[in-house]
């Protein structure tokens, strides 16, 4: 806060000045008039710094896209309750969004998002539309592509389709596991070899007690 300094003139009239012979030869002053500036206050607030900030705030926000985060997730306490009593937890088909079946692998699921991803930009729709429709494909491949969340959206499904007839999760878990690894051919040379040596054993056994016992 700044205040200006304050300064007072002192303003003699002439007439009420005695030029003459004064009584008792005294010379004093009859009239002397104080003319005082007006005082100004100058008073800097700290409210153009804030009005500055939240012009500035209100600037930036104009220029902030909020962008939406991922689908919530199916993995909850409510849910699981839900399908317990065999009710559905959701009636969206996110298969059925991907054009897959509910056997279909990651890779398969993974392979059905990109090509409706290029479908849906190949349809010439309008910057709101695409957006609306691309969260949709984004929360199916979200929930398919994870091995936890599909568990629970499979086991949901089983539940409310068959609800006298309980099952646990991972009963449903119909997603196609990797094919083993080749196995390297058992080398059954050692295996023959012992075999013939105990075939050996037995004749020579047998030989010698039939030669025993003549």
């Amino acid at each position: 806060m700044s205040v200006s300094s304050t300064t007072a003139a002192v303003y003699i009239s002439r007439q009420n000045f005695c030029n003459g012979a004064c009584k008792n030869g005294n010379v004093f002053l009859t009239s002397v008039s104080f003319a005082s500036k007006q005082r100004r206050f100058y008073i800097r607030s700290s409210s153009d710094g804030a009005a500055e900030t939240a012009a500035t705030e209100v600037e930036d926000s104009e220029n902030y896209i909020e962008v939406p985060g991922g689908p919530p997730s199916l993995i909850s306490a409510l849910n699981v309750e839900r399908a317990l009593r065999g009710i559905p937890i959701t009636d969206v088909d996110h298969y059925g969004r991907l054009g897959i079946q509910r056997r279909s692998s990651y890779e398969e699921v993974t392979v059905a998002y990109k090509n409706k991803v290029d479908e849906l930009l190949n349809q010439g729709l309008d910057e709101a539309e695409v957006r609306e429709k691309m969260e949709l494909l984004k929360e199916s491949y979200t929930i398919l592509s994870s091995r936890d969340e599909r568990r629970m959206y499979d086991w949901s499904l089983v539940r409310s389709e068959k609800p006298e007839r309980y099952m646990w999760p991972y009963e449903v878990d119909f997603t196609p596991t990797a094919p083993p690894p080749p196995q390297e051919p058992e080398d059954e040379g050692p295996t023959r070899l012992v075999g013939y040596f105990a075939l050996a054993w037995l004749v020579l056994a047998v030989t010698l007690s039939v030669t025993l016992n003549r």
